[in-house]
C-alpha cells in the first residue's frame, strides 16, 4: 500500500517541477517580462529629483555613495574590452559616457556585465546626441598622494527621459 503512495506522490512531485521548470523557461526566454522585475526601479529614477551636473561636481561629498537622477545629452561613447579576468570572473565591456546638460559636463562609466546597471537599456546601445535619463551612484576614489578628488559616477539605470 506504500508503494502506490509513494509512485502518487514521485508523480505528483515530478509534474509539479516540471510546470515550474516550464515556467522559468518562458519567463527567462520572454523579454517582455523583465520589465516587470525592473520596473520598481524605473519608477524610483522617476521619484528622484534631478541633480544639475554643476551641482554634483561643486559639491561631490554631498552625493558620495547615495544614486542620483541627471539628465542630458550624450556627447560621446567610447567602449572598451576589459580582459582582466581578475574583476568580475570575465572579460567584459566598460563603456564611458560623457554627458552634458545645462549646467556641465561628467564621465559615467558602464561596466557592462560586471556593473550595477539593472534596466533594460544599455550604454553600448545610445548613441550621440541622444537624451537619456540616468540614475548613477557616486562615489569619491580616495587615493594616496592625491591632492584633490575626482568623482566617478556609475550608472545604476539608463531610460528615455519623459519629456
Amino acid at each position: 500500500m506504500t508503494a502506490p503512495l509513494i509512485r502518487i506522490g514521485l508523480r505528483a512531485f515530478v509534474l509539479i517541477l516540471s510546470g515550474v521548470i516550464s515556467l522559468h523557461t518562458a519567463l527567462a526566454s520572454d523579454e517582455l517580462s523583465l520589465p516587470s522585475r525592473v520596473s520598481a526601479v524605473r519608477m524610483s529614477v522617476a521619484s528622484y529629483e534631478r541633480i544639475p551636473i554643476a551641482t554634483m561636481l561643486a559639491h561631490p561629498d554631498r552625493y558620495q555613495m547615495r544614486d542620483i537622477r541627471i539628465t542630458g545629452t550624450v556627447l560621446a561613447i567610447q567602449t572598451e574590452i576589459i580582459p582582466n579576468r581578475m574583476i568580475c570572473g570575465r572579460a567584459h565591456e566598460r563603456t564611458t559616457l560623457l554627458i552634458e546638460d545645462d549646467s556641465g559636463q561628467i564621465e559615467i562609466l558602464d561596466q557592462g556585465a560586471c556593473g550595477k546597471n539593472v534596466g533594460a537599456l544599455k550604454a553600448p546601445m545610445l548613441q550621440t546626441g541622444q537624451r537619456i535619463d540616468l540614475l548613477v551612484q557616486i562615489m569619491l576614489p580616495t587615493s594616496l598622494g592625491s591632492s584633490g578628488s575626482s568623482v566617478e559616477a556609475t550608472i545604476r539605470y539608463i531610460d528615455l527621459p519623459r519629456e
